[in-house]
């Protein structure tokens, strides 16, 4: 039987933590068990140090751990293992599990590449030719890529002309075709009818009867990237460019008990470029048999008892033109659009499509939405906090005012002068030093005070409601 680290790490040839990160999930790492790895790991196996490393860094069959990954792949990079390097070295490049420093990434990069690392040669070519934690160097970035290109990464030929332009410093838009496979993530099974987004692009596209999508041309950089299908998890993950030419996504098929039950569908239209909702907006859901609601004076709708899977939701109204949105309606979610319309010929924001979280649905929080200050996990990770009182003094107007409490920790504090009372996944915390917890934990947070205070919660003068996935 072949070695499963040998066909790891053949597997891996080819591919570059820098280029794609979820694209180095192979089917071998599904294959090992995460004990057995540390065991070999601990006996100086350090290609099983790497693959651990990755493991780690994906959260797969493991807790994310993006520290320990670092802690595996330096093991590995000074076991004198040029993958780990190279690995260790992207981690560097995008500070994830470690404190961004773009120099040490091309040392570690330069180390790999005179190590035979042709992926190292390929990501050192990168950081020369844009002046990442080097001088930026043509020539140089030249010379890498074609060296990459000779010992087989495909994708670097492309690139020996473009970067040998002469306005080689100038900033690239577009010129990197990259496509997509879904597939499930234990069977590999091809997945159609899945929906991939990358937001900041504009892109939304579809994969057809084979699981494949193609994005076209992409821009040179990090783009954030989510894929859904009915059925399984929402996966979210960062694409860098330029890199491979095909990727693989992975889906992982949900926990859900009944497949077959019913979902929702609610949202709200509003005037293009304006903040009020449009009403009597015909919208339409086209399933196996439409149905159709119209939008009220505060242009809200809903739509319960949805067949799931991929529809498309449409919507009309007499002198406004036609909006059409496709969205994946899960089985026992609730999927919220918001959609903007004109009566001008005027580009209009993409309609925005959210899945609600589950935890901030069962705990009443959207319904709770008109009568307090609210942060989404979306909006709060738009801030990028370092710490959870740090939004209260950026852009999250919610009246209160936060303090230095006598043991340390941060207090807020209300309008008329007094402390709010503190919940977390609501359990009351006393004593308690609320940015112990990191933001990124948080799926939503909460603010009431005075006669605004949930019934629930009364007496308190406010409150401060965290929720977490949990």
């Amino acid at each position: 039987m072949p070695d499963p680290v040998a066909r790891l790490t053949q597997h891996l040839r080819g591919k570059s933590l820098l280029v794609v990160f979820f694209a180095l999930l192979p089917g071998a790492l599904a294959g090992q068990d995460p004990e057995a790895s540390q065991q070999a790991c601990d006996a100086g196996v350090m290609q099983s140090c790497d693959a651990l490393g990755l493991r780690y860094e994906a959260g797969l069959d493991v807790t994310q751990d993006l520290e320990r990954a670092v802690g595996l792949f330096r093991t590995a990079c000074d076991g004198e293992l040029m993958l780990g390097c190279t690995h260790l070295g992207s981690m560097y490049r995008t500070g994830m599990g470690v404190a961004q420093d773009l120099a040490t990434a091309a040392d570690l990069y330069q180390r790999a590449c005179d190590g035979q690392m042709m992926e190292a040669c390929a990501n050192l070519a990168i950081s020369y030719e844009r002046g990442d934690g080097v001088a930026q160097d043509g020539a140089t970035a030249v010379g890498l890529y074609q060296r990459a290109c000779d010992g087989g990464v495909a994708w670097t030929c492309a690139r020996v002309e473009t970067a040998n332009d002469p306005d080689a410093g100038a900033p690239r838009a577009y010129g990197f075709r990259i496509v997509a496979s879904v597939v499930d993530t234990e069977t590999r099974d091809p997945l159609s009818e899945a929906v991939v987004d990358m937001p900041a692009l504009g892109i939304r596209v579809i994969t057809d009867e084979s699981g494949r999508v193609d994005f076209g041309e992409l821009p040179v950089g990090r783009h954030r990237l989510k894929a859904e299908r009915v059925g399984y998890r929402v996966m979210e993950a960062e694409l860098l460019v330029p890199g491979d030419r095909e990727v693989v996504i992975l889906l992982q098929r949900t926990a859900t008990a009944d497949l077959g039950a019913p979902g929702r569908v609610i949202g709200q239209v509003l005037e293009g470029g304006r903040e009020y909702g449009i009403s009597d907006v015909s919208i339409t859901v086209l399933t196996s048999t439409p149905v159709r609601t119209l939008s009220d004076p505060q242009g809200r709708f809903s739509f319960t008892g949805l067949e799931t899977g991929l529809v498309e939701v449409q919507f009309e109204r007499l002198g406004y033109a036609t909006r059409t949105a496709t969205v994946i309606v899960q089985p026992d979610r609730t999927v919220e659009i918001a959609a903007s319309m004109s009566a001008q010929p005027i580009e209009l924001e993409p309609i925005e499509v959210v899945v609600r979280s589950r935890t901030l649905e069962r705990n009443g929080f959207y319904e709770r939405a008109p009568w307090g200050a609210q942060l989404t996990r979306t909006q709060i990770e738009a801030f990028e906090p370092i710490l959870i009182s740090s939004l209260f003094r950026s852009r999250f107007r919610a009246g209160v005012s936060v303090r230095q409490g006598a043991d340390g920790a941060p207090i807020v504090m209300g309008r008329r002068g007094c402390q709010l009372r503190v919940y977390l996944d609501d359990f009351l915390m006393e004593e308690w030093d609320f940015d112990s917890i990191p933001p990124e934990w948080l799926e939503g947070m909460e603010v009431y005070q005075g006669m605004l205070v949930p019934p629930r919660y009364y007496p308190d003068c406010g409150v401060l409601l965290l929720w977490t996935g949990n």
